[in-house]
């Protein structure tokens, strides 16, 4: 159900109770928001199917906004923002029969007009893991993902869709009994608990709670020797040695990173590392390497948003070719192997606009590289 485009809370008519903040989060999300936007001075704002909304007639001041970081953090959250820091957390609301509604929260300090303020944005999360069927995914990615080997990168820009695309793998591995299974997220999006898997265990650890950081986790993992793990991101030298040296050691690791196209993704870990370590780390990532995902979410004309996808799969056979080729012609071999297969995003790009399934305008942003400033020539020629 999509609300109306003029559509609003009617309880913060005059100012926003923060109290009631459960209540506006239920509505929002009653209503199809993926995501929920608060800032000091401002109305609160709703996104549904990519388009922002205003939610409320009043705006939120700072006295509300603090008490939201209370509610959603606790009581040290204003002070550890007017320190410069950012907060990552997750927020539950507890429904009936057991069920419970999940948010996804990044609190920020930010300028406003009086000086300090707040912005607060929560993502919507799914009650349930989706299945990859639900997600549509394409069965080349299912059968590399199946593997179960070397390091697997879901990519694209935040709001893409990366952790539910990583949640249905999740949700694969477990139920097709992938044996001891750990991740490390920041915060713990998705609870599978309800997830029958009776050869498989899942334990999941939140980023700093539980572990200072990703790789104090993988580092702990190696200890305990599980067959997959699934790292939140990907996103520093710390975190990317980490994966592939897991890698190396026999446990498939499985996550996300912010870029989009999978030489794009390639270059982005490559450039973590000081340029006379390249050489060596190159040849590591790669060996390490099983799939690269890369998704991007477009509005469907139908409603909603399509998902498109560029992948490639780094079979014996192209490892080969990169191992064997210097780092600056990677790009071109991987483009080469795009246009082999077909797997390139504008080529999905084009077959979803022949089923109209995104617009004209949507095409053209991925054709000429609004939404893919990772996308090779090879591939624009598909």
């Amino acid at each position: 159900m999509n609300a109306h485009p003029h559509e609003r809370w009617p309880e913060a008519g005059h100012g926003f109770p923060a109290d009631r903040l459960d209540e506006f989060l239920l509505w929002a999300a009653d209503r199809g928001a993926s995501d929920i936007a608060f800032q000091t001075g401002s109305a609160a704002f709703v996104e549904i199917d990519g388009c922002l909304q205003r939610a409320t007639a009043a705006s939120l001041d700072g006295v509300v906004m603090g008490r939201l970081c209370e509610r959603l953090y606790d009581a040290t959250g204003e002070g550890i923002l007017r320190s410069g820091r950012a907060i990552d957390c997750s927020h539950s609301i507890r429904l009936t029969r057991g069920l419970s509604r999940r948010f996804r929260c990044n609190l920020a300090p930010v300028q406003g007009a009086a000086g300090f303020a707040i912005n607060v944005t929560l993502r919507v999360l799914p009650g349930r893991p989706p299945t990859f069927d639900e997600l549509g995914t394409e069965e080349e990615i299912v059968q590399a993902w199946d593997l179960c080997k070397g390091l697997t990168l879901v990519t694209g820009v935040p709001g893409s869709g990366k952790s539910t695309l990583l949640a249905a793998g999740t949700r694969r591995l477990l139920e097709r009994g992938a044996g001891r299974i750990q991740s490390y997220e920041a915060p713990i999006e998705y609870v599978f608990d309800g997830i029958a898997a009776d050869a498989a265990l899942m334990s999941s650890a939140e980023i700093p709670r539980h572990f200072p950081s990703f790789a104090d986790g993988l580092r702990s993992s190696l200890r305990r020797r599980p067959s997959a793990v699934i790292v939140g991101e990907a996103r520093d030298r710390e975190t990317v040695e980490a994966v592939v040296r897991a890698a190396d050691y026999g446990i498939a690791v499985f996550s996300t990173t912010h870029t989009i196209g999978v030489a794009a993704t390639v270059r982005r870990m490559l450039a973590e590392f000081p340029a006379h370590e390249r050489a060596e780390r190159g040849a590591a990532l790669v060996d390490a390497m099983t799939l690269v995902v890369t998704q991007v979410l477009l509005p469907n004309p139908k409603g909603g948003r399509t998902a498109l996808r560029e992948w490639l799969a780094f079979d014996a056979g192209l490892k080969a070719v990169l191992l064997e080729s210097p780092q600056a012609a990677w790009p071109a071999r991987i483009a080469a192997a795009l246009a082999a297969t077909g797997n390139g995003l504008a080529a999905a790009a084009r077959r979803a606009r022949r089923a109209g399934l995104i617009e004209e305008e949507g095409l053209r942003r991925i054709l000429t590289g609004g939404e893919s400033p990772g996308m090779t020539e090879g591939d624009a020629a598909t």
